[in-house]
Order: structure tokens, then sequence, then C-alpha cells
């Protein structure tokens, strides 16, 4: 739609008229990237595999019994770490546990072996892509982590 001005007019207003295109590419993008940021932080924040302690209970300076539960896909092995502590918060047992496909929720009971007396337990991660990212084991010097069992069935 062309009007014409007179001289004047144009001065005072102009006669360029705003492009809006620009700005509403840059809105569009910005907003498929807000959602995209939202969407991975939504992913890493609700893992595919949880696992939580129910109970645990120290047999003898040599074993813990460990109740976990784990929710999984249950299509895959996952593998657990679990970690005990003596009172002085260093590691006297600790082991790297895999539970063989089968149901999405299972609750084992595990034979922890520990090389003292445990005062806590934790499990410091499961995956069903292989070993977690956890912490390495933390035994005092000269400490060696007694044998575990390897494998818990999961049907």
């Amino acid at each position: 739609m062309t009007t014409d001005l007179s001289p004047e007019m144009a001065a005072r207003y102009g006669t360029d008229r705003r492009r809006t295109g620009p700005v509403a590419l840059a809105v569009v993008a910005g907003l498929v990237f807000v959602s995209i940021i939202g969407y991975v932080t939504w992913r890493l924040g609700s893992p595919a595999v949880q696992a939580n302690i129910i109970r645990f209970s120290v047999v003898s300076d040599q074993k813990v019994d460990v109740v976990f539960e784990v929710h999984r896909t249950g299509e895959s092995a996952t593998t657990c770490v679990l970690r005990a502590q003596g009172i002085d918060h260093a590691d006297v047992g600790y082991a790297s546990v895999t539970i063989t496909p089968g149901r999405s929720y299972v609750q084992p009971t595990y034979p922890l072996a520990t090389s003292s007396r445990a005062t806590t337990v934790e499990v410091l991660g499961c995956a069903d892509d292989g070993p977690p990212r956890v912490d390495a084991p933390q035994f005092v010097p000269g400490t060696v982590n007694p044998s575990q069992v390897p494998t818990i069935d999961g049907s």
C-alpha cells in the first residue's frame, strides 16, 4: 500500500515500514532453543533406572544384608554399585552387581561382604547400559575389598 506523503510528513514520520520477519525468526529460534534445553534437562533429571535402599542389617563384622529396590525397563541387564562404610566413613565393602534381565521392579537382598563392621550402606547408582558413573571405592590403605557376589537374578 503506497501513500503519497508530503515532504514534511515523510520527514516527521518516515516512510520505511518495520520489518517483522527477522524479529519473528529470532523469537521462533529462541523458543526452539529453550524447548531443547528443557527436554534435555527433563531426560537427565529422570534416569531410566532408579534405585533406593529399603533397609540393611549388619549380620557380622564381615557381612551386611542389603535390601534395595530397582525400577528399570527390565529388558536388559542392570548394573548397580553398592557401598558400605564404617564409623570412620571409609569404605569397608564395595560391590558392582549385575541384575539379570527380567522384571521391571526388583527388590533383591544382597549379601555385601565387608572388611570390618559397617555403619551405613548406600546404592551409589544403577544403569542399564553398563556400569554407572559413580565414585571409585575409597578403602583405607592396606585394606582390600572382600570378594563379592557378582550377579543377582532379576526374573
